[in-house]
């Protein structure tokens, strides 16, 4: 854990020095796009990004234009559990838990089912092997343990490393985009 908080620090530093974030943004969002794994779901999964994060916000909207639905996360506790609600715009998100922006839970409606849905996975720091390392507070790796859809993380190459320290809980990405690569981690589900 120690190690894991150590690199945290240091990526958080990394990641506020990218340079040139729109365009890369960009060059993600359109791999992600031309994936068949995106092309044929019918319910995209997506967190809604931070400030330093890649934008998620032209994905969730390029998506709901070509007729998917959306949903975001809503974290229920401080334990690690969170539930995904489908969204019609942006504007039904506001600020929530961590200062992140979640869904109104109470205009939107939860989801339980993730049949034919792709999860775009939030990461600082992702490996070659599709590991990450996020904020610490377990969400996504509960959340991916359970999913069996295709996972999806978005990275920059500056933020990309060879391989992480990892725990038994912890769950590789299925596919994992950069502006430079595209890494397939799982047979048979590489998009």
């Amino acid at each position: 854990m120690q190690i894991k908080n150590e690199l945290r620090k240091l990526y958080k530093l990394k990641r506020k020095s990218v340079i040139n974030k729109a365009d890369k943004d960009k060059l993600i969002s359109e791999k992600l796009y031309a994936l068949e794994a995106y092309k044929s779901c019918k319910t995209v999964l997506t967190y809604v990004s931070l400030d330093d994060e890649i934008k998620t916000d032209d994905i969730i909207i390029h998506s709901l234009k070509a007729g998917k639905r959306v949903a975001v996360p809503y974290c229920k506790d401080d334990m690690g559990n969170m539930d995904f609600y489908l969204i019609d715009s942006l504007t039904q998100l506001s600020i929530g838990s961590f200062s992140v922006r979640e869904p109104d839970i109470n205009e939107c409606e939860r989801i339980n089912s993730f049949n034919d849905s792709i999860a775009i996975v939030p990461g600082l720091i992702f490996d070659k092997n599709g590991y990450r390392i996020g904020y610490g507070k377990g969400y996504y790796d509960r959340f991916l343990n359970e999913f069996n859809g295709i996972s999806i993380g978005l990275c920059y190459d500056e933020l990309l490393t060879e391989s992480l320290p990892i725990d038994k809980h912890d769950k590789n990405v299925d596919i994992l985009i950069t502006p430079g690569t595209t890494i397939c981690n799982r047979g048979g589900k590489n998009g």
